[in-house]
């Protein structure tokens, strides 16, 4: 009767609890066989909830960043129209610098935009988003911030930004200093497989190659070979005194000793030894293999870029009105120079080219202009491709893009000689770089006059090779403006050397800029200033246009997303109540049944115990 009355207890019991909570199974033991799959749903569940918060404040970045593209757009249309509304003869010089205020007003609205953040995550400074992207360097504003954007997973393999950069929206950084020389590093033994195009240009797939040491043929697998070195390691154990593999400057050399003949191929279908180059044999002596063409890397070797690298002289940078001299000497790898240009503080950054053959050297900020050169006579720039203003430089990057205007069919300008009669007329029709310049007018001076780029720092330099008292100078000829474009109508008085300006400076054709030029050209009353400010502006419109345009879209693909996942978790929770939760009309009737059954026991239980030894005396 005990173990009957305990057994109902219980069973009222977890149907009391049942209807309290309304679940079916509160504890393992109430279901076994279902608190697995209970457990896994919880845990998709844990992971919905979690998406949906990441993607709420996603969609709220996204959100900001759309609101914070429209607001600048507003800005540059406005300051767009002020820019239109000073050309011409209803403006002068008083109301130019009125709205000069205005246009003041714009910049700082714009850099406040540019620096706003959410929830601490700066809008438009893409991974470095801890804070803020742009600060006042130099008279114009630096931007900080990466050129890659936070990024959100909307599962599988959607992945989408969520904040802008910028790089991107504003065009924050310059890029016209790219890398004019392939820097072409050499091979070494440390040469990661990784970092090389390979013999055929297509990387390296690494394998298994056949070796043929007279006549005997060995299999050697190769994939486990991370560096060239490690190559050399694994065929030099087969070939021992017989010869040697070696890394050399292009990639390998097989060599064979006397009376031998070494032969390296790939097996059937494979490709390793023509990737590595050394699908080759040697007899008897050295066989070169193909060229690996080895990328630069940070941390390729300045001494593998080859002689021809002088890094004694270092880099003179300029950067609006602030010069420092960059001391190369004591770099060992292209990460030390990249560390050694952050550290001198300029405003500039050196990164590898997407291609790694070469070097660019970035301008990080706006509204002012920069120049790289060389520094006493050295050669650190040049050979390192990153001099502004270099033989290969196009004369359309001059002045700021603006070019040099060249008269066609006459000449352009004359150079006056220190001894009074010497004139040499010179004609720039088709010449489209620096070179093109130097190589005309060393022509038309047939050895009188010599022009070479400057030795220290940036510009043409003319040299008086006849010499005299008189000046020796650069005027125009027939209305042409080419010698002031390139910085040459000077005169140098007595002296036989003639420096001309740096007139290849580099600036960030960014928002900022166009924004600073359009306040500094109707401060200087300049009426071609405002109207090529005008003019970018009404472009940096149609380009914010087009960066909203994108921001829309990862709006509209972080709402689907949402929209997904709610009905995934609706689908959980459904799943999940089928096997957790009560059926309170099934609890609510087992209840009565319990109820009944507990008391009939009593019932049953009172009768029996309240009989005594007379009921039985009969």
């Amino acid at each position: 009767m005990l173990a009957n009355l305990r057994r109902t207890n219980v069973g009222l019991l977890k149907i009391q609890e049942q209807l309290s909570t309304g679940q079916r199974v509160n504890r393992p033991s109430d279901d076994p066989a279902a608190i697995g799959s209970i457990s896994t749903l919880r845990k998709v569940l844990e992971d919905f909830e979690q998406k949906l918060s990441n993607l709420d404040r996603a969609g709220n970045v996204v959100d900001q960043t759309d609101q914070a593209l429209g607001e600048a757009s507003n800005l540059l249309i406005e300051a767009s129209s002020v820019a239109v509304s000073q050309i011409g003869i209803n403006s002068d010089a008083d109301t130019r610098e009125a709205q000069a205020t205005v246009i003041d007003g714009i910049i700082d609205s714009f850099l406040e935009i540019s620096n706003r953040d959410y929830q601490g995550l700066h809008l438009f400074a893409g991974q470095k988003s801890a804070s803020a992207p742009f600060i006042e360097k130099f008279g114009g504003y630096q931007y900080i911030g990466s050129r890659t954007n936070l990024t959100d997973d909307l599962g599988g393999t959607q992945i989408i930004d969520i904040n802008s950069n910028g790089a991107t929206a504003f065009s924050a950084l310059s890029s016209r200093v790219q890398g004019a020389v392939d820097l072409d590093p050499d091979a070494a033994a440390t040469t990661r497989i990784d970092n090389v195009n390979g013999a055929r240009s297509s990387g390296v797939s690494l394998g298994t190659v056949a070796v043929d040491v007279n006549g005997t043929i060995t299999n050697i697998d190769l994939s486990a070979a991370d560096t060239l070195g490690d190559v050399a390691d694994l065929i030099n154990n087969t070939l021992g005194a017989d010869g040697s593999l070696n890394v050399t400057a292009n990639g390998f050399t097989l060599t064979a000793g006397a009376g031998n003949t070494i032969t390296i191929s790939d097996i059937g279908a494979g490709v390793v030894a023509a990737d590595l180059g050394i699908g080759i044999t040697a007899t008897s002596g050295s066989t070169a293999g193909g060229d690996l063409d080895p990328r630069v890397t940070n941390l390729t070797d300045l001494t593998q870029l080859g002689a021809s690298v002088n890094l004694a002289g270092g880099l003179k940078i300029t950067n609006g009105n602030t010069t420092k001299v960059i001391n190369t000497s004591t770099v060992t790898t292209v990460q030390d120079l990249i560390n050694t240009v952050k550290a001198a503080d300029i405003g500039v950054r050196i990164e590898i080219n997407a291609n790694g053959t070469g070097l660019n050297l970035i301008n990080e900020v706006s509204g002012t202009q920069l120049s790289v050169g060389e520094n006493t006579g050295g050669s650190t720039a040049t050979d390192l491709g990153l001099r502004s203003f270099s033989s290969s430089t196009e004369l359309s990057d001059f002045n700021l893009g603006l070019g040099v205007r060249i008269e066609s069919g006459v000449d352009d300008f004359q150079i006056e000689l220190g001894d009074g009669t010497t004139v040499i007329p010179v004609n720039l029709d088709g010449a489209t770089t620096v070179q093109d310049v130097i190589n005309a007018i060393n022509t038309a001076g047939g050895g009188d006059v010599t022009a070479s780029l400057t030795a220290d720092g940036n510009g043409i330099t003319l040299t008086d090779n006849i010499g005299g008292g008189s000046d020796f100078k650069v005027t125009a000829l027939n209305n042409s403006f080419a010698a002031e474009d390139l910085g040459i109508r000077k005169n140098a008085g007595a002296s036989a050397t003639l420096n001309g300006d740096d007139v290849a400076t580099v600036q960030s054709e960014s928002i900022f800029t166009h924004l600073m030029m359009l306040r500094d050209g109707l401060l200087n009353n300049d009426e071609d200033a405002i109207t090529i400010a005008g003019e970018a502006l009404q472009a940096d419109v149609s380009e914010l246009a087009t960066e909203r345009a994108k921001v829309g879209v990862r709006a509209n693909a972080i709402t689907n997303q949402v929209e997904r996942t709610e009905d995934r978790k609706v689908t959980t929770e459904a799943l999940l109540s089928d096997l957790r939760d009560a059926d309170y009309a099934t609890a609510i009737t087992r209840l009565t049944q319990l109820q009944q059954q507990l008391e009939a026991n009593l019932t049953v239980s009172s009768n029996l115990l309240s009989l005594s030894l007379l009921d039985f005396i009969g």
